[in-house]
């Protein structure tokens, strides 16, 4: 073949072989869509960073479990501390007179063994006489016994209840004067796994009770004209109240300091009502009352609300991502679940999440509300509390802007930054309620402290003179150092002389003066009413009112 018919081949089968520049090309962008495709899953789906222990994720740094991440369980066990003996512990007392205690029949061996006592059922425990089959005393006869002093003239069924049960709230009483009350949860003791949120605590309601079975006692006492055995009972139920939150150190659930504040003012009702308001009140026990009544703490610390919370919700994200054997669909579901996520977050939470940065999250948002509690007043405190909540419940009422959606799918750290504020405000309990539960508290308590002052200030005067100061100004120094403060207000307690007696007041949680008006509706504009009379929450004061005057009692009907 000639050169020119070779040339000529050539050129016909180069026309018809496709050309290996743009094949390349097209090859290379095939390789790197491949690859940022490979990427794009790897970034969604691929291995999660490991949980680092810092103060700043895990909170706590010991004890560490097998896993090397922190064991809340242990941790909680420690700041509960070691077990007293049976005999120093209260709830061991307790738990052997209301056997048993609220425990499931399950978790009763390990209970006994923590608390050192048998697990053998005692042959009696006390439990409401409107519980007994063969007791003819109604739930209704039993509130009678409770509100008021009353007589065994009053309640003869009743009074014959406390009667033959006088060996077992004795024992009660007894219990209240052991120096710790030390029972954690069932769950810990039993090292279970469970939600440290969401603790079973039946104890507390246990110890409600028992302190409703002395109120009663106290009373039945004060209507028969035994101040000082009345005295007795309700000094135990403080010390009851006071031994379940004992320790500022140790966290508190929302049931604990709130059964404890209710057993609380179940004692301040019973010295400010019944027994400073009762004729015949001896003069001698007025010191014995002041006296204990200084001993005591206060229940209830605004930082063990936020210290247990925190623990929970962190514990919770830690079971479920690292020690729970689920798939990050289950994952989803758990989350999912009981953070009531929208579709969204569900799609999220199966994908790949630096879990740090969700701690990360978590743990500023419980440092700004720690800082809230540091402020100095109770309307700087609210005021924080509130906007936080007022911002939270903004940002989950808020629609998601759309144009993020690319990022959170590009980015890992955007959408771990997302979910953790996303799940930190599903979470976060209302702490201005618990603000204003133990304010309350505290109110209640520096009130029924000066009414006690201001009787003893009475009694003191030079021949036992039967009226009240001018001014709360009179029981500075020798009774007070200061004059008392409300909490609520940060100024002074409102106090005014009327009628041979006093009012006593607190602005109460609106921070205005309502005129003396109650919550519970018998004082109303300062005057103690026939009748119980309906008092708006938001328009009503905390107030003491003296002399408490006698009202003939009225005998549940039966049914």
């Amino acid at each position: 073949m000639s050169d020119d018919a070779e040339e000529q081949a050539a050129v016909a089968v180069n026309h018809h072989r496709p050309n290996r520049w743009w094949l390349d090309i097209r090859w290379i962008t095939a390789g790197v869509v491949a690859a940022t495709f490979a990427f794009l899953l790897w970034g969604l789906f691929g291995p999660e960073p490991a949980i680092r222990v810092l103060r700043e994720t895990t909170f706590l740094t010991e004890p560490l479990a097998a896993d090397g991440l922190p064991d809340y369980c242990e941790a909680l066990l420690a700041m509960a501390g070691p077990a007293p003996p049976p005999e120093e512990n209260a709830a061991a007392g307790l738990f052997q007179i209301l056997w048993p205690f609220g425990i499931d029949d399950a978790d009763l061996p390990a209970a006994c063994r923590a608390l050192g006592i048998p697990d053998k059922p005692p042959i009696s425990r006390l439990r409401p006489p409107y519980e007994e089959a063969a007791s003819k005393i109604t739930h209704d006869a039993w509130n009678a016994g409770l509100e008021r002093p009353w007589s065994s003239a009053d309640l003869p069924e009743l009074a014959a209840w406390l009667v033959a049960n006088e060996d077992s709230l004795d024992r009660l009483r007894a219990a209240a004067d052991r120096p710790r009350y030390w029972f954690p949860s069932p769950l810990l003791l039993t090292k279970r796994e469970g939600l440290l949120m969401v603790l079973p605590l039946p104890d507390v309601a246990e110890l409600r009770m028992a302190c409703r079975h002395l109120s009663c006692r106290a009373m039945w006492h004060l209507g028969e004209g035994r101040h000082a055995e009345a005295w007795h009972d309700i000094r135990a139920i403080y010390r009851l109240s006071r031994l379940l939150v004992a320790d500022d150190q140790r966290p508190q659930c929302f049931v604990t300091t709130f059964g404890a504040l209710a057993c609380e003012a179940m004692a301040d009702e019973a010295v400010v009502r019944a027994l400073l308001g009762s004729d015949g009140f001896p003069p001698a026990l007025l010191a014995e009352i002041r006296r204990e009544l200084e001993s005591l703490r206060r229940s209830g610390s605004f930082a063990e609300f936020i210290l247990m919370e925190r623990i929970g919700f962190i514990d919770l994200l830690i079971g479920i991502v690292c020690r729970e054997p689920l798939s990050r669909a289950a994952r989803a579901r758990a989350l999912g679940s009981v953070a009531d996520a929208t579709t969204l977050d569900r799609m999220l939470l199966r994908t790949s999440i630096d879990w740090n940065v969700v701690l990360r999250r978590a743990n500023e948002a419980y440092d700004r509300f720690e800082s809230a509690w540091r402020r100095t007043t109770f309307e700087e405190r609210r005021a924080l509390l509130e906007q936080e909540e007022s911002d939270l419940v903004a940002r989950l009422k808020s629609p998601l802007d759309v144009g993020r959606i690319p990022l959170l799918l590009l980015s890992r750290g955007a959408r771990s930054d997302y979910l953790g504020s996303r799940l930190s405000d599903r979470f976060m309990p209302a702490f201005s309620g618990g603000l204003n539960v133990i304010t309350r508290g505290q109110t209640r308590s520096k009130l029924t402290h000066t009414a006690v002052a201001l009787a003893a200030w009475r009694l003191d005067q030079e021949g036992g003179g039967s009226s009240y100061p001018e001014r709360l100004d009179a029981l500075v120094p020798q009774y007070f150092s200061d004059v008392p403060i409300d909490p609520y207000s940060g100024q002074p307690l409102i106090y005014e002389r009327r009628n041979g007696g006093y009012l006593l007041a607190s602005v109460g949680q609106n921070g205005t003066y309502d005129g003396g008006s109650d919550a519970d509706g018998w004082i109303v504009n300062g005057e103690w009413q026939d009748d119980e009379r309906d008092v708006p929450w938001n328009r009503s004061d905390l107030v003491v009112r003296m002399p408490v005057p006698g009202r003939p009692f009225v005998r549940p009907s039966a049914p």
